[in-house]
């Protein structure tokens, strides 16, 4: 996990708080990392909790081992869902404009960076960043079924949600008007 200098701040002082000892070294590539246990054959300082690092201007990026386990965090962390909120399974929507928005939700709470991507009838239709709501316009009218994917920034899926079943109602576009009633014909 990368953070910046002022995350690694942050959890320095919550360490701080549970009386944990804490140790930095730097790898080869000059990344800084922070440690509960300093690694055999590298060469570590120990952290005194009570003295603010230094924090700059500089975007520097640092390696955090065993994050959860340092602030005490439960390592089993709850897999992440994501569900179709609207439109619901088995609805009947009724719009003649074909416009559709789909609603997710994500539970516990999504990555701070995620992609949406939302199949239609088993074809990716649109990929959207950092979003839970999409709209889709001039959709045909029939059956559809619909099925959301939240994906890490690499592409990699995180989770799907069931795939929903929905019918849209649109008049015809090809459907002739009637202005008055039909002559009778004799």
């Amino acid at each position: 996990m990368r953070m910046s200098r002022y995350a690694g701040f942050l959890l320095l002082i919550c360490l701080n708080a549970q009386g944990a000892k804490i140790y930095s070294w730097i790898d080869s590539r000059g990344i800084t990392h922070y440690t509960s246990t300093p690694p055999a054959g590298q060469q570590t300082q120990e952290i005194d909790l009570r003295v603010a690092p230094l924090v700059g201007t500089n975007t520097h990026s640092v390696q955090v081992d065993n994050y959860n386990h340092l602030i005490g965090a439960d390592v089993r962390q709850a897999e992440l869902a994501i569900s179709l909120l609207s439109p619901e399974p088995d609805s009947t929507l009724r719009d003649n404009t074909g416009n559709i928005v789909f609603e997710a939700q994500v539970t516990p709470v999504p990555p701070p960076q995620f992609d949406l991507r939302l199949l239609l009838d088993g074809k990716e239709r649109v990929r959207i960043h950092n979003t839970l709501i999409i709209r889709l316009e001039n959709l045909d009218r029939g059956t559809h079924r619909v099925q959301l994917e939240l994906l890490a920034k690499d592409g990699t899926i995180l989770a799907k949600s069931e795939v929903v079943t929905f019918y849209l109602h649109r008049t015809r576009a090809n459907q002739a008007a009637t202005l008055g009633p039909t002559p009778h014909k004799g």
